[in-house]
């Protein structure tokens, strides 16, 4: 595989280390971020007067002008625009600069028509970069909605349906497992990521000490909203041990099946631009892939249930630690008292108001009989009541015995029985015990019911007992007989 700096401009990263100009970074970044938004589903490419008039918007936005204004003094006099009439440079001037250094530097490029109109352009590289970057701006967690749910159906209907490609099953879920996995990795890291900002003391961007609202903040909006989801989902809808167990068998079958594998391998070469033997050899290498990792899934699982335990273990020690520090809560306190008192003398106030609290002292307790240790009394040993059970009336019993003959004979009535035992004759008249279906004549439910029935007039069937050697039936032997139809 090339090296990625092989294909991509060579200066194409020399806009990002302008010297000197510590925002003018921040600047470039917001507006390929919106040229990018404008380019994402547009099929003909961006008219420059739209680009130009979003870069003025920004512009104006963020009042970078005159830094804008700086970097463009750095250049040499023949790489800037000629000045207007009046001497003085327009929001549009800027726009135009910034259009020729994206272009210079490879992040977009520029097509001129027959009729001088110009079109702005994003090459692939710069979508595939700029997408990157638009993920980390908006901080969105990896979503498992479905991954592994759709693997699992995957596999399924590739093993169950002969009209599903295989190839197309197995390359699918690979690419699936694959994004479940690295998202499992950063999920984790983002989470040590939170415990690192829980435990510092000094807020890097500000360099002031972490206040409680904003631990609060971190634990209960920031996480919640980023990795909570993310953390949810995988511990109910899309947990592992769900599907893994059932990918695992089926692939596991696939690999031991050479008939399965060489005909998989023929259709991916067919979909593809490999050999017949490059696609097997893939096939194989997918199938390996899917079940190592899936296997492999309970250490990283593990590592993140732990270290989200261990976020909110130091989340909540620091809000306690700070609630309770004489360094941290009481200072604040006095200096929020401070200044509270300083406004109300600003104000002309000489005293208090009258709803401002007053000083509070501790009451005093007095002892009580609660105030001394009292040792433990022994209690009086548990002593359960007897069961009782409850003797049915005459009339209850009787009527328990109806519902119960009814339910009886509604599960074999006569004529089920009858119409059973009449197909075990397949046209002959007389049929031995011996000869009954096996799952009938070892039920004995069923026979004793058959055996039963034989002398009802509801049925047209009838029983001879008949010479021979008992007949065992489960843990009984039966006398033989015939069952002779009427």
């Amino acid at each position: 595989m090339s090296n990625p700096f092989d294909i991509l401009p060579l200066n194409l990263f020399n806009l990002f280390s302008t010297q000197g100009f510590g925002s003018l970074q921040r600047h470039y970044m917001a507006i390929l971020l919106r040229i990018y938004t404008l380019a994402e589903f547009n099929r003909f490419g961006l008219v420059r007067e739209v680009v130009v008039d979003e870069i003025v918007h920004y512009l104006k936005e963020a009042n970078a002008e005159g830094e804008i204004a700086a970097e463009m003094a750095t250049q040499t006099t023949s790489e800037m625009d000629p000045v207007s009439i009046t001497g003085q440079k327009s929001e549009g001037y800027y726009a135009a600069y910034l259009i020729r250094r994206l272009a210079e530097t490879g992040w977009i490029e520029r097509e001129q028509h027959a009729d001088y109109t110009e079109t702005i352009l994003l090459p692939d590289y710069a979508f595939t970069l700029l997408e990157a970057l638009r993920t980390i701006q908006e901080q969105r967690p990896r979503e498992f909605t479905g991954q592994l749910y759709a693997a699992h159906q995957l596999i399924t209907s590739a093993s169950t349906n002969k009209d599903f490609s295989p190839a197309l099953a197995v390359t699918q879920t690979y690419e699936n497992i694959r994004q479940v996995v690295r998202g499992l990795s950063e999920l984790n890291q983002n989470i040590r990521r939170y415990v690192e900002r829980a435990t510092k003391q000094i807020d890097p961007s500000t360099g002031l000490r972490t206040s409680i609202a904003e631990l609060l903040h971190l634990q209960f909006d920031d996480y919640s909203q980023t990795l909570g989801p993310a953390y949810h989902a995988l511990k109910t809808s899309d947990h592992v041990s769900r599907y893994r167990r059932d990918i695992v068998n089926q692939i596991q079958t696939w690999q031991l099946d050479g008939d399965w594998l060489a005909s998989t391998a023929e259709t991916l070469a067919a979909q593809s631009k490999f050999s017949p033997a490059q696609a097997e050899s893939e096939i194989s290498h997918y199938l390996q892939f899917i079940v190592h990792q899936l296997e492999g899934l309970d250490p990283l699982l593990s590592d993140i249930d732990n270290r989200h335990a261990q976020y909110l273990r130091t989340s909540l020690r620091q809000v306690r630690y700070q609630l309770g520090s004489a360094d941290g809560s009481f200072k604040d306190k006095l200096v929020t008292l401070a200044q509270d008192l300083s406004a109300l003398r600003a104000e002309g106030l000489t005293e208090l108001p009258e709803a401002a609290p007053g000083l509070r002292q501790m009451p005093v307790r007095v002892p009580d009989a609660h105030s001394f240790y009292t040792p433990p009394q022994r209690r009086s040993p548990f002593t359960p009541d007897d069961i009782v059970l409850p003797t049915l009336h005459p009339d209850d019993l009787l009527t328990l015995r109806a519902a119960t003959m009814l339910d009886v004979i509604q599960a074999f009535s006569p004529d089920k029985v009858n119409r059973k035992v009449i197909g075990f004759f397949n046209g002959h008249k007389r049929l031995h015990l011996i000869e009954i279906p096996g799952d009938v004549r070892h039920d004995l439910h069923w026979l004793t019911t058959i055996i039963a029935y034989a002398h009802h007039p509801e049925v047209s069937y009838g029983l001879e007992v008949v010479t021979g050697e008992a007949v065992v039936v489960g843990e009984y032997r039966v006398a033989p007989f015939d069952l002779i139809r009427l």
